[in-house]
């Protein structure tokens, strides 16, 4: 039961951030109030303030900024997101996520390609949109991965050490559940990694497909516990 709460959060969240494009860290919300009783979000109280035109202001400022720029020089790909910065309030009716008037978090994602490996760079940046000014950056340093592994893992594995694994192609085994049961194209994999086989990048089929089923599935893992699908094996 908790985990179904837990995946309809997240169902909501992503929904929100694919259909704005937008960034809401719905693995923090998660963990902050897993242990909680009861959790409702009333998705009448998330309202997304910043429009296309402000979005595209607060990117632009930061790729213009001297620093950002000498890091794009030596990157092979890149991507950028704006997204509002929320606060989590109480309710009565359960939880609400409040956007702050104003600001903007810029996630810049810096990948570089070296053969085998391959390394992430992300890089946040707040920026107040109404002062044209860049508020806070915070740099990660970059970690160096390998593009494909190829020795099955156990879902437990990858969310033992999550970054280590995050934005490599990994296999894992596992039995389904929730399939169908949930809002979005996705189940479960031993109740403890979320698949997602519809994305952008792929849709696998499973129709023939049940819970219980034991499968294979490939695919690259995003931290903390969500692996989107490329391809999928019954066995």
């Amino acid at each position: 039961m908790e985990k179904n709460k837990k995946l309809a959060i997240l169902g909501l969240l992503l929904l929100l951030s694919f259909c704005s494009a937008i960034v809401v860290h719905a693995a923090n919300i998660l963990q902050s109030y897993g242990n909680e009783d009861e959790i409702n979000i009333d998705s009448t109280s998330v309202s997304l303030i910043l429009t296309p035109e402000e979005r595209e202001t607060a990117i632009n400022l930061v790729l213009m900024e001297p620093q950002i720029e000498d890091l794009l020089k030596t990157a092979d790909n890149y991507t950028v997101e704006a997204s509002e910065i929320f606060d989590i309030r109480e309710i009565d009716e359960g939880i609400a996520l409040v956007p702050k008037p104003g600001v903007a978090l810029v996630t810049l994602e810096i990948s570089k390609d070296y053969g085998e490996e391959f390394g992430v760079q992300l890089v946040k940046v707040t920026v107040n949109i109404e002062r044209m000014a860049i508020i806070n950056t915070e740099m990660k340093p970059e970690v160096i991965k390998p593009k494909i592994i190829e020795n099955p893992l156990l879902p437990s594995e990858l969310i033992k050490n999550p970054s280590e694994f995050n934005g490599v192609v990994v296999t894992v085994s596992g039995k389904v559940s929730l399939l169908g049961e949930v809002f979005g194209s996705l189940f479960m994999l031993d109740e403890t990694v979320t698949v997602f086989y519809a994305h952008e990048e792929a849709t696998v089929d499973v129709s023939n497909i049940e819970n219980g089923d034991t499968v294979t599935v490939t695919g690259k893992f995003v931290a903390p516990d969500i692996i989107y699908a490329l391809r999928i094996e019954k066995t």
